[in-house]
């Protein structure tokens, strides 16, 4: 069941929402609770019943794992003893025994988790490289891929990971179930952990409708969803056409597929998770920020703390401090940072474009740390270079600049300068970020190849009927037809161009929608933008399709 489905806005939904204030304001916290993971499942069972069994199973083996890992914990009268205060470990790891059955514990669940992701995703690319390499012929399986399965399965390790630390307290099988299943975030994320969602869980039965958060929570959901029907879908359309069409475009064509794609892939899964967070907020639970205008960033480093942030923060805490991070040498530290873009590009798909698209990000990443660290390193020298007449120079121009005697002229220039060169530097890492996406969205490496072949050999023309079509929708087209502008010349682009252009001013320079989102205050003003984008929305539906994550 989609988000923007009339299913879930018209019955799902609204059934769901006062279900769940009619049980929490009885003061029935449990029922509430139930309620939740019984729509929950509905919402997921909704795609297919099989992708629930698989959900069930995996649920089932993560909190067994769990709960045999609290037992390991318990002391010699029975009671659990969970992690002590003040970083003390837990009072199995003071015996040998325990400690190693806890680790093997781990990496069973952690194994299964794997295997279960490893059959559903990537099984086939497993068996079809196998079958190039040594030719052989082996059975490629019709296996459905279950949605989220990435999500929640990343979810469940780092669950079991805090366990072992001794993190976790004693959680039951229905706070688990819904902590796995909650419908706004289980088929594309955030990725949450137990301290974010599972305190939240203990305050329901208590809580009673707010209002405020509720408008706050449908301003927040329209605006995401129109992010997603009226904006993504749109460039998505013409996306579709470019990569059908990878080795015929032009190269203003193929240039323009690319952009197209990384506006598209933005407003999608920042659409999906700004709605995810407002249909949460109505309930009265906060899931954290996935993204914060990631395209705005100046280097790939701080594009990773703006884009998936909690899939950064997953890999982060799970994966690149246990391989060392940066405590184990210079070398160590770029090893794993390659391996954690490495994980990060097949952890979103089973074929070699993923791999190529984490590896291109892994290698800049890498360049941009050995520069940052050599420039830190420069300047750390610079600072304590001493008491020579260069340093007294330095040491006298900045007390006369400080004392105003450098003119004005001068700190003009050097803010402009400074202006320039980050507007500059937020451009090439956008261009590169968008050359990267082409393998990401391309169905084989060939056709990654075809659609760069076409940037530089294709030709400048304009765009053709293809491309630009998806832009003339009939709201607008019929507008141009009543003051005639569609006999001007050319004036079959000026919508893709419209597009284009807000678009981007809207990405790279004006509040995203969790800035919007923060500021938002009950009012006519804000209720009516909302009713206009959600009706337009809700009459764009035939023409939407489903979010771009839901397969990873």
């Amino acid at each position: 069941m989609q988000f923007n489905s009339y299913i879930f806005l018209f019955l799902f939904f609204p059934i769901c929402l006062a279900g769940y204030y009619i049980l929490t304001g009885k003061k029935k916290g449990m029922a509430a609770k139930l309620w939740l993971t019984a729509f929950s499942f509905w919402f997921y069972a909704y795609f297919s019943l099989p992708y629930l069994a698989v959900l069930l199973v995996s649920i089932g083996i993560n909190y067994a794992v769990y709960r045999a890992m609290l037992a390991c914990r318990s002391g010699a009268d029975g009671k659990v003893l969970l992690a002590q205060a003040a970083g003390k470990e837990a009072s199995c790891r003071e015996n040998t025994g325990g400690k190693r059955k806890e680790n093997l514990l781990l990496v069973a669940g952690i194994a299964s988790n794997l295997a279960i992701l490893f059959y559903f995703k990537y099984y086939n690319f497993f068996i079809e490289n196998i079958n190039a390499v040594f030719h052989t012929d082996f059975l490629i399986r019709n296996i459905l891929l279950p949605l989220g399965i990435s999500f929640f399965t990343f979810q469940q390790i780092g669950f079991l990971t805090d366990t072992w630390r001794g993190e976790t307290p004693e959680y039951s099988l229905l706070d688990y179930t819904l902590f796995v299943s909650f419908f706004p975030k289980i088929i594309q994320g955030p990725i949450v952990t137990h301290e974010e969602l599972m305190p939240q869980f203990e305050g329901i039965g208590r809580k009673q409708p707010d209002w405020g958060k509720i408008s706050g929570g449908v301003y927040l959901f329209v605006l995401g969803m129109a992010k997603k029907v009226l904006l993504a879908d749109t460039f998505g359309a013409a996306v579709d056409w470019g990569f059908s069409n990878a080795a015929g475009m032009n190269s203003v064509e193929a240039m323009l597929t690319a952009i197209f794609y990384a506006l598209q892939l933005y407003l999608d899964f920042s659409g999906y998770c700004d709605m995810a967070r407002g249909l949460a907020y109505m309930l009265g639970i906060q899931l954290p920020i996935n993204f914060d205008s990631p395209y705005k960033a100046s280097n790939l480093i701080d594009f990773w703390k703006r884009w998936h942030m909690t899939l950064n923060r997953f890999l982060l805490k799970y994966v690149y401090i246990p391989l060392g991070g940066n405590r184990k040498g210079i070398v160590r530290m770029y090893t794993n940072l390659l391996l954690v873009f490495l994980i990060s590009g097949i952890w979103h798909g089973a074929g070699w474009t993923f791999i190529i698209w984490g590896l291109m990000h892994g290698v800049l990443y890498v360049i941009t740390r050995w520069y940052q660290l050599g420039r830190k390193k420069r300047a750390d020298h610079a600072k304590n270079y001493g008491t020579t007449a260069s340093a007294v120079a330095e040491k006298k121009k900045e007390q006369e600049e400080n004392a105003g005697i450098e003119t004005e002229k001068k700190s003009g220039l050097t803010a402009v300068w400074n202006r320039i060169s980050h507007a500059g530097a937020v451009v090439l890492t956008f261009l590169y970020v968008c050359a990267a996406w082409v393998f990401f969205r391309a169905e084989s490496v060939g056709q990654a190849l075809s659609v760069f072949k076409s940037m530089f050999t294709g030709g400048f023309a304009l765009p053709s009927a293809g491309c630009y079509d998806a832009f003339n929708l009939d709201e607008f087209w019929y507008v141009f037809k009543i003051l005639h502008i569609d006999r001007l010349p050319g004036s079959n682009l000026y919508l893709m161009v419209g597009f284009l252009v807000i678009t981007l001013i809207m990405v790279f320079f004006t509040s995203n929608t969790n800035e919007r989102f923060e500021k938002f205050e009950p009012g006519v003003g804000n209720m009516f933008a909302a009713v206009i984008l959600f009706v337009w929305c809700v009459v764009s539906f035939s023409g939407v399709g489903t979010f771009l994550y839901v397969n990873f």
